[in-house]
This record gives C-alpha cells, sequence and structure tokens, in this order.
C-alpha cells in the first residue's frame, strides 16, 4: 500500500537505483507520515463538526463547518510539512537551488545542432555523477533565518492545535459540560441577578447575568444538538474552570501530538537523508538542466533563422 503515493509524489520509478531493502524502508517511513497526517487532518474535521454544531445548531451546516476546517488544516499542516521537508545532501541542495555553475559552460555554446539525444545524454551523464559524488547525507548548515522559520512554524501548529483540541474536547465532556450549564442555569445567584435587573435597573452583573441565561436558553426553531450552550468562549471559559490543569495538559498532548511528524521530518535520517528525497532531488535537477539544453537551442536556433533569413537592410529602408 503506497499512502504517501498522492501527497508526497511517491512513485516507483524513484527507486530504480535503490535497493529493495533500502526501497522498503522508504515507503514504510513515508506511508507512516502520510498516515499520521491523515489522522491529523480527520481530527481537525471532527473538531470543525463540533464547532459547527454549537454555532449552527443545523447538521448540514456543521459538515460544511467539518469540511472547511479540514481543508484548512490540511493546507496548513501539509506547508509546514514541506517546509521541513528538504534533503540532507547539501551539494544536491546547494545545486537545486542555484544551477547557475551547471548552466555556465554552455552560455557561449552553439547548441543548435544539439538533438534530444545528445541532450539526454548530457543530463544522465551529470547526474549519475551527482549520485555517486552524494553518497553520505551532511549535517545541514545552521542559519539565524532558520529559526524565525521555526518559530513561524510552531506558532502555526501551536495556533491550530489548540483550536482543534477546544473542539474535540467539547465533543469529549459534553456530558459535563451540560450538567454543568443545567446547574448554572438554575443556580439561586444567577436568579436573583435577573430578578434584581428587572425591578432595579442594570448594572455589569446583572448584564452578564441576562447574557448567561440567553446563550443557556435553547432556541425554539434550533434546538442544541451537542453542548447547551451558544458560545463557544462560554463553553471554553466553563470547560477551563472544570478541567482545571487538566485543561492544558490535554492542550499540550494535542499540540505534542500535532508536532510530532515535523519533528520525525526534521529529525531523522530516514526523511532529509533518506534515498526518497535525493532522488526527488536528481529527478528536479534534471529536469531543470534538460530544459535549459532544449530552450537555449531553440533560442539559438530562432536567433540562426533571424539572422540568415531576414534582410534588415532592406527591412530599414521600407521602414524609412
Amino acid at each position: 500500500m503506497n499512502l504517501g503515493k498522492y501527497l508526497f509524489g511517491i512513485r516507483e520509478e524513484y527507486f530504480y537505483k535503490v535497493s529493495p531493502e533500502e526501497r522498503k524502508k522508504q515507503f514504510f517511513a513515508f506511508n507512516l507520515l502520510a498516515a499520521m497526517f491523515y489522522v491529523l487532518v480527520i481530527l481537525a474535521t471532527v473538531a470543525g463538526y463540533c464547532y459547527g454544531l454549537v454555532i449552527f445548531h443545523n447538521w448540514i451546516f456543521a459538515g460544511i463547518t467539518a469540511i472547511l476546517l479540514g481543508g484548512i488544516a490540511f493546507v496548513l499542516l501539509l506547508l509546514v510539512l514541506f517546509l521541513n521537508m528538504t534533503t540532507n545532501y547539501q551539494e544536491l541542495y546547494s545545486t537545486m537551488t542555484d544551477m547557475s555553475e551547471v548552466f555556465k559552460p554552455y552560455y557561449d555554446r552553439d547548441l543548435s545542432g544539439l538533438s534530444d539525444e545528445e541532450a539526454q545524454r548530457i543530463v544522465q551523464t551529470h547526474k549519475m555523477e551527482l549520485r555517486e559524488k552524494n553518497l553520505v547525507p551532511d549535517s545541514p548548515p545552521f542559519y539565524v533565518s532558520g529559526i524565525f522559520v521555526s518559530i513561524i512554524k510552531l506558532t502555526l501548529i501551536l495556533i491550530l492545535s489548540c483550536v482543534i483540541a477546544n473542539g474535540i474536547e467539547m465533543w469529549m465532556f459534553k456530558d459535563m459540560l451540560n450538567k454543568s450549564m443545567v446547574s448554572m442555569l438554575a443556580s439561586s445567584e444567577l436568579q436573583q441577578q435577573l430578578v434584581a435587573s428587572d425591578s432595579t435597573g442594570v448594572n455589569d452583573n446583572q448584564i452578564y447575568a441576562r447574557w448567561t441565561r440567553e446563550m443557556l436558553t435553547e432556541p425554539a426553531e434550533h434546538p442544541f444538538l451537542l453542548v447547551n450552550c451558544q458560545s463557544i468562549l462560554m463553553i471554553n471559559e466553563i470547560m477551563g474552570l472544570a478541567l482545571g490543569k487538566w485543561k492544558i495538559v490535554l492542550d499540550l498532548l494535542f499540540f505534542a501530538l500535532y508536532l510530532i511528524p515535523f519533528m520525525i521530518v526534521k529529525k531523522s535520517r530516514r526523511y532529509a537523508g533518506g534515498l526518497f528525497l535525493k532522488e526527488v532531488s536528481l529527478s528536479d535537477i534534471s529536469i531543470s538542466y534538460m530544459s535549459f539544453l532544449l530552450a537555449r537551442r531553440k533560442c539559438q536556433q530562432v536567433k540562426n533563422i533571424l539572422e540568415n533569413e531576414y534582410d534588415y537592410n532592406q527591412l530599414m529602408k521600407k521602414k524609412a
């Protein structure tokens, strides 16, 4: 089974030069990463469904909210994941990001007569040389800018995990929350504030009491479907008071859960130092090299046609 085929573009042709044992290890590593990614997106979709039930009190709109949050999580997680997925073969990485040295010998050469077979031979020879020279992955160099990039990645993961954690926790503790809502609505303190607001003016406590009653009262046209409350902020506040420190522990667990795949990609030699990213880098370099040769050949052929078949002196006379 190839879970990473459509997510990471893992194809059999990347492993023609790889031993069967190493190929198996690479497939297992990226299948595991893809499985973790799909689980995280499913959790985000479930959290979106919970938010939709609280906000809209409608199954259809809850489903739309679930798809929306799941899609946002899919894009953000994929973005951060691919930002971490760079090869540790530094010569390949340098060549892939700046190929000017590879192209330099051909700037002054006439490629108008270059055949497709010759171009293919040049590219394949260069690819084989790079593969032979890059047998052992290197440690990535340190850049100060990498610190700021890592902070941005961690911030995105933290925000996303907290949003998803609150949605899942609403579903996990819905019974406890509903009991707390009923007790709060029937509390004597709330009733006293409501009675006082009806008889003597209104202060801040009484405004808060009215708002609490409104949020905890089930609308006739939209019955509660998950939690007996219309305010997500109130639900989070009550959940924080009820769970205490365990709320922070659960949030940190979700953060750690969403951080695991990115730490694996960053630290494990199966990914950055693996043969899949090495072969992908070689393939990208070859495609760029071949495109340069063919484009350069075409430009020179067009230039020769313009120089040999067009009489510019005659054209200038007609223009004059």
